[in-house]
């Protein structure tokens, strides 16, 4: 029997709490970063999600950790080349493409943003809830007939491509790693360059890497329309925030909506002052909610339950 550290805690998915309890020994616990260094030394199994990070000083105190279970694609919170060498195993959704097709609450997020974002639904619900009933204030944009430019066709982004189509948008794409033809009925294929200058939402759905990190610059924003919205459910780190601060600020792209923020990670020590969120308070173009695109009831359960399936074939 395996001992396993579970840093999701109590609201794990009680059928995946079955599988685990099959295997081994669990604690749900949830955590500082400090008082995960204190004791992650007495497990073999952690089965984790977003919020805390496996960095090298605690996989360091890892000394009987032999698999790190996560449930998300994205690995930027765990040193996955240190735990290589110390021969943890790291289970994920990563590459997991038949089951991750039907978990489709983050593109489903992503075309919500774009929504709210043009039709300014946060704000004027804000003015009802003030007993304010001025329809002229609130202005908006039709979808139909804007052109949707995403980046990354993968999983997430052929969905969203679904999403743009049935609002009837143009819907282009770029995607230099592609490898599935089979997308002609989605849209367009185009440049980098021509994606940002005809769209008029760009959505990302790409993963964080060397190549993306900060891939929406400055310079990038130049090249977009002045009524062009940015919605980000990927990574934060793809988007240079102050340069995307600037680029709000000065009326170079309209408007920004996101569920993710570059040091979301370290939110769990502080999370203030950001500067984004405090532009939010004072300007209806920016939307910021945390992390959610993943926090479905359905999306949980499955994925809880995936994680404890595999994570129970590789133990066993």
């Amino acid at each position: 029997m395996y001992k396993i550290l579970n840093t999701i805690g109590e609201i794990y998915t009680d059928s995946a709490k079955k599988i685990l309890e099959e295997i081994g020994d669990v604690d749900y616990i949830n955590l500082t970063q400090e008082e995960l260094k204190n004791i992650i030394s007495k497990y073999d199994v952690a089965v984790i999600g977003l919020g805390l990070n496996f960095t090298k000083d605690i996989l360091e105190n890892a000394k009987n950790l032999k698999v790190i279970a996560t449930v998300t694609t994205g690995l930027d919170h765990v040193d996955v080349e240190y735990a290589k060498e110390k021969g943890i195993e790291i289970v994920s959704l990563r590459g997991e493409d038949e089951f991750l097709n039907t978990i489709t609450g983050t593109a489903e997020l992503a075309a919500g943003l774009m929504i709210k974002l043009l039709r300014f639904m946060p704000w004027a619900f804000d003015d009802v809830k003030n007993y304010r009933w001025d329809r002229e204030n609130f202005r908006g944009r039709n979808l139909y007939g804007l052109t949707l430019g995403i980046v990354g066709l993968g999983r997430l982004g052929k969905w969203m491509a679904r999403y743009g189509n049935a609002f009837g948008m143009n819907v282009i794409y770029h995607d230099p790693n592609l490898s599935t033809p089979d997308v002609g009925s989605l849209g367009a294929e185009v440049s980098f360059d021509e994606l940002l200058q005809k769209s008029d939402v760009v959505s990302i759905h790409v993963h964080l890497n060397e190549e993306t990190e900060n891939m929406f610059n400055s310079e990038v924003f130049k090249k977009m329309k002045n009524i062009a919205y940015l919605i980000n459910t990927a990574r934060g780190g793809i988007v240079h925030e102050g340069d995307l601060l600037n680029a709000l600020q000065s009326q170079e792209i309209a408007g920004y909506g996101t569920d993710v923020l570059a040091d979301e990670l370290n939110f769990n020590k502080e999370f203030s002052n950001h500067p984004l969120v405090e532009h939010a308070k004072k300007n209806r173009n920016v939307i910021v909610v945390p992390h959610i695109g993943g926090m479905t009831v359905e999306s949980r359960e499955r994925t809880d339950i995936f994680i404890a399936e595999k994570l129970k074939k590789l133990l066993e």
